[in-house]
Protein backbone atom coordinates (compact mmCIF):
# COMPACT_ATOMS: atom_id res chain seq x y z
CA UNK A 1 0.00 0.00 0.00
CA UNK A 2 2.73 2.42 0.69
CA UNK A 3 3.95 2.05 -2.62
CA UNK A 4 0.87 2.63 -4.10
CA UNK A 5 0.80 5.88 -2.12
CA UNK A 6 4.16 6.70 -3.13
CA UNK A 7 3.34 6.26 -6.51
CA UNK A 8 0.10 8.83 -6.62
CA UNK A 9 2.63 11.52 -4.34
CA UNK A 10 4.93 11.32 -6.99
CA UNK A 11 2.11 12.32 -9.33
CA UNK A 12 0.27 14.91 -7.34
CA UNK A 13 3.99 17.36 -7.64
CA UNK A 14 3.19 17.37 -11.68
CA UNK A 15 -0.10 19.03 -11.66
CA UNK A 16 0.93 22.29 -12.82
CA UNK A 17 2.35 20.95 -16.05
CA UNK A 18 -0.95 20.16 -16.52
CA UNK A 19 -2.46 23.25 -16.19
CA UNK A 20 0.31 24.92 -18.22
CA UNK A 21 -0.95 22.07 -21.25
CA UNK A 22 -4.57 23.85 -20.57
CA UNK A 23 -3.65 27.06 -20.78
CA UNK A 24 -2.02 27.02 -23.69
CA UNK A 25 -5.42 25.42 -25.54
CA UNK A 26 -6.89 28.37 -24.32
CA UNK A 27 -4.66 31.16 -24.69
CA UNK A 28 -4.57 29.90 -28.61
CA UNK A 29 -8.07 29.24 -28.86
CA UNK A 30 -8.74 32.90 -27.88
CA UNK A 31 -6.22 34.12 -30.81
CA UNK A 32 -8.08 32.06 -33.67
CA UNK A 33 -11.60 33.33 -32.20
CA UNK A 34 -10.93 36.89 -31.51
CA UNK A 35 -8.61 37.52 -34.61
CA UNK A 36 -10.10 35.06 -37.22
CA UNK A 37 -8.66 36.97 -39.94
CA UNK A 38 -4.99 37.37 -38.63
CA UNK A 39 -2.30 36.39 -40.96
CA UNK A 40 -2.07 33.03 -41.78
CA UNK A 41 1.37 32.75 -41.16
CA UNK A 42 1.14 34.43 -37.70
CA UNK A 43 -2.03 31.76 -37.27
CA UNK A 44 0.51 28.62 -37.74
CA UNK A 45 3.35 30.03 -35.69
CA UNK A 46 1.19 30.70 -33.18
CA UNK A 47 -0.10 26.75 -34.01
CA UNK A 48 3.30 26.03 -33.80
CA UNK A 49 4.80 27.34 -30.87
CA UNK A 50 1.81 26.17 -28.69
CA UNK A 51 2.54 22.00 -29.93
CA UNK A 52 6.09 23.01 -28.90
CA UNK A 53 5.29 24.61 -25.65
CA UNK A 54 2.86 21.47 -25.15
CA UNK A 55 5.87 18.97 -25.76
CA UNK A 56 8.02 20.42 -23.70
CA UNK A 57 5.59 20.14 -20.83
CA UNK A 58 5.18 16.78 -21.67
CA UNK A 59 9.05 16.02 -21.94
CA UNK A 60 9.28 17.97 -18.45
CA UNK A 61 6.68 15.54 -16.69
CA UNK A 62 8.35 12.53 -18.02
CA UNK A 63 11.81 13.42 -16.54
CA UNK A 64 10.16 14.37 -13.02
CA UNK A 65 8.48 10.42 -12.69
CA UNK A 66 10.11 8.05 -11.18
CA UNK A 67 11.44 5.39 -12.65
CA UNK A 68 8.89 2.88 -12.07
CA UNK A 69 6.16 5.47 -13.80
CA UNK A 70 8.12 6.75 -16.57
CA UNK A 71 8.36 2.91 -17.60
CA UNK A 72 4.04 3.04 -18.15
CA UNK A 73 4.17 6.84 -19.37
CA UNK A 74 3.88 7.69 -22.58
CA UNK A 75 4.63 11.32 -22.36
CA UNK A 76 8.16 11.02 -24.17
CA UNK A 77 6.58 9.91 -26.92
CA UNK A 78 3.84 12.45 -27.08
CA UNK A 79 6.32 15.44 -25.94
CA UNK A 80 8.89 14.45 -29.10
CA UNK A 81 5.32 14.41 -31.01
CA UNK A 82 4.09 17.95 -30.21
CA UNK A 83 7.61 19.26 -30.23
CA UNK A 84 7.90 17.66 -34.03
CA UNK A 85 5.00 18.06 -35.11
CA UNK A 86 5.11 22.08 -33.98
CA UNK A 87 8.27 22.53 -35.61
CA UNK A 88 7.03 20.98 -38.85
CA UNK A 89 4.00 23.23 -38.55
CA UNK A 90 6.23 26.43 -38.36
CA UNK A 91 8.62 25.07 -41.16
CA UNK A 92 5.97 23.86 -43.76
CA UNK A 93 3.27 26.44 -42.89
CA UNK A 94 2.67 27.88 -46.54
CA UNK A 95 1.89 24.27 -47.16
CA UNK A 96 -0.63 23.74 -44.47
CA UNK A 97 -3.32 26.04 -45.26
CA UNK A 98 -5.63 23.66 -46.85
CA UNK A 99 -5.14 20.93 -43.76
CA UNK A 100 -6.11 23.09 -41.22
CA UNK A 101 -9.38 21.58 -40.54
CA UNK A 102 -7.79 17.88 -40.44
CA UNK A 103 -4.81 18.70 -38.34
CA UNK A 104 -7.52 20.52 -36.02
CA UNK A 105 -10.00 17.88 -36.28
CA UNK A 106 -7.67 15.20 -35.30
CA UNK A 107 -6.44 17.15 -32.60
CA UNK A 108 -9.68 16.95 -30.76
CA UNK A 109 -10.74 13.39 -32.02
CA UNK A 110 -6.84 12.03 -30.40
CA UNK A 111 -7.81 14.41 -27.08
CA UNK A 112 -11.18 12.77 -26.88
CA UNK A 113 -9.44 9.30 -27.16
CA UNK A 114 -7.10 9.87 -24.30
CA UNK A 115 -9.79 11.09 -21.99
CA UNK A 116 -11.54 8.01 -22.36
CA UNK A 117 -8.12 6.91 -20.78
CA UNK A 118 -9.25 9.24 -17.87
CA UNK A 119 -12.64 8.11 -17.46
CA UNK A 120 -11.32 4.60 -16.63
CA UNK A 121 -9.11 5.90 -14.39
CA UNK A 122 -12.29 7.66 -12.51
CA UNK A 123 -14.33 4.84 -12.25
CA UNK A 124 -11.94 2.19 -10.95
CA UNK A 125 -11.17 5.15 -8.44
CA UNK A 126 -14.91 4.80 -7.71
CA UNK A 127 -15.26 8.59 -8.46
CA UNK A 128 -18.80 10.14 -8.31
CA UNK A 129 -18.74 11.72 -11.46
CA UNK A 130 -16.71 9.63 -13.01
CA UNK A 131 -19.35 10.41 -16.37
CA UNK A 132 -18.54 13.93 -16.47
CA UNK A 133 -15.35 13.09 -17.72
CA UNK A 134 -16.99 10.76 -20.56
CA UNK A 135 -19.11 13.53 -21.37
CA UNK A 136 -16.03 15.59 -21.90
CA UNK A 137 -14.31 13.39 -24.10
CA UNK A 138 -17.99 12.89 -26.21
CA UNK A 139 -17.46 16.40 -26.56
CA UNK A 140 -14.31 16.53 -27.77
CA UNK A 141 -15.11 13.71 -30.06
CA UNK A 142 -17.77 15.42 -32.06
CA UNK A 143 -15.87 18.59 -32.16
CA UNK A 144 -13.26 17.11 -34.20
CA UNK A 145 -15.52 15.06 -36.41
CA UNK A 146 -17.00 18.56 -36.98
CA UNK A 147 -14.37 20.71 -37.63
CA UNK A 148 -12.96 17.39 -39.90
CA UNK A 149 -16.62 17.84 -42.03
CA UNK A 150 -15.55 22.02 -42.14
CA UNK A 151 -19.66 22.36 -43.08
CA UNK A 152 -18.88 26.47 -42.77
CA UNK A 153 -18.91 28.59 -45.54
CA UNK A 154 -16.13 30.83 -44.92
CA UNK A 155 -12.35 30.52 -43.45
CA UNK A 156 -13.66 33.18 -40.68
CA UNK A 157 -15.95 31.43 -39.18
CA UNK A 158 -13.84 28.16 -39.64
CA UNK A 159 -11.05 29.97 -37.64
CA UNK A 160 -14.16 31.16 -35.15
CA UNK A 161 -14.98 27.00 -34.31
CA UNK A 162 -11.50 25.88 -34.38
CA UNK A 163 -11.09 28.64 -31.46
CA UNK A 164 -13.75 27.81 -29.47
CA UNK A 165 -13.16 23.92 -29.69
CA UNK A 166 -9.68 24.79 -27.85
CA UNK A 167 -10.41 27.32 -26.12
CA UNK A 168 -13.36 24.46 -24.58
CA UNK A 169 -11.02 21.65 -24.73
CA UNK A 170 -8.67 23.53 -22.59
CA UNK A 171 -11.57 24.26 -19.75
CA UNK A 172 -12.65 20.76 -19.63
CA UNK A 173 -9.25 19.20 -19.53
CA UNK A 174 -8.58 21.52 -16.11
CA UNK A 175 -11.72 20.78 -14.85
CA UNK A 176 -11.25 17.04 -15.26
CA UNK A 177 -7.27 17.36 -14.07
CA UNK A 178 -9.13 19.18 -11.08
CA UNK A 179 -11.77 16.25 -10.23
CA UNK A 180 -9.09 14.04 -11.07
CA UNK A 181 -6.90 15.22 -8.43
CA UNK A 182 -10.00 15.28 -5.75
CA UNK A 183 -10.53 12.07 -6.74
CA UNK A 184 -7.22 10.95 -6.19
CA UNK A 185 -6.61 12.24 -3.32
CA UNK A 186 -10.16 10.55 -2.07
CA UNK A 187 -8.46 7.09 -3.09
CA UNK A 188 -5.24 7.98 -1.16
CA UNK A 189 -7.27 8.87 2.17
CA UNK A 190 -9.69 5.38 1.79
CA UNK A 191 -6.06 3.66 1.43
CA UNK A 192 -4.64 4.35 4.35
CA UNK A 193 -7.62 3.92 6.25
CA UNK A 194 -8.07 -0.02 5.13
CA UNK A 195 -4.59 -0.04 6.56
Amino acid sequence: MDQRQGAFKGKLTLSWTEIITCAAFIVLGLVLLVVPGLATSVIFNVIGIGCIVIGIVHLIRYFRLEAQLALMSNDMALGLGWIIGGAAIIIFKSLLVSLLPILFGMMMLVGGVIKIQSTLGFRRMNAGRWYLELISAAISVVLGFLILANPFSTVLLLMRVIGISLVIEGIMDLVSRIAYKRARDRFIIEAKFED
